[in-house]
């Protein structure tokens, strides 16, 4: 990797998915066959970080995301939603209503579909930021500034979201809400 000009500092390889370590897997795959096939062996995710990271970065959707062109952003993440397994998108509909709710009493009736830089590290309300989540399966939805629940109390609260999301009137009926 040094032949090929890369830094000390992005030459590691500890994580296949890490950020750095994403965009040099393409690099061990042409320079070092050896240690690619060495690295395919001993590390689980290495072969399809290698195949899909490329050049851009665009793995799976961690860095730009498309979606359908008659679609706007909210019905894409209620496409998304509608087309998951029911308790996996129950626990997305609570997490989401929350902090849509979130933005209500900040101000904000409703988010943008797009904002600049959503797709980022800060939190910058979206749509789109929504449909980053679902597409990643970010289940405890991180990159919506989430924490995960604790176990024993999980389903406590999700019995307790579902009352407030009839409450607040948030994903409440998602057939209706569904176009």
């Amino acid at each position: 990797m040094y032949q090929a000009g890369v830094p000390a500092r992005y030459m590691r390889i500890c994580e296949p998915f890490g950020p750095e370590q994403r965009q040099g897997l393409w690099l061990y795959h042409v320079i070092e066959p050896e240690r690619w096939a060495a690295m395919c062996a001993r590390v689980s995710g290495v072969l399809s970080g290698g195949i899909y990271a490329g050049q851009d970065s665009y793995f799976y959707g961690h860095r730009k995301i498309l979606k359908p062109a008659h679609l706007n952003w909210e019905e894409y993440a209620l496409l998304l939603l509608h087309s998951m397994p029911e308790v996996t998108a129950e626990h997305y509909r609570n997490k989401i209503a929350v902090y849509l709710q979130w933005y209500k009493k900040k101000g904000m009736d409703s988010i943008p579909q797009t904002q600049q830089g959503d797709i980022g590290t800060r939190d910058i309300p979206s749509w789109r930021r929504i449909c980053k989540v679902l597409l990643n399966n970010d289940y405890w939805c991180r990159a919506l500034s989430f924490s995960p629940t604790k176990p024993k109390s999980y389903h406590r609260y999700n019995e307790r979201m579902k009352a407030k999301r009839q409450e607040w009137k948030i994903l409440c009926n998602t057939d209706s809400q569904l176009k």
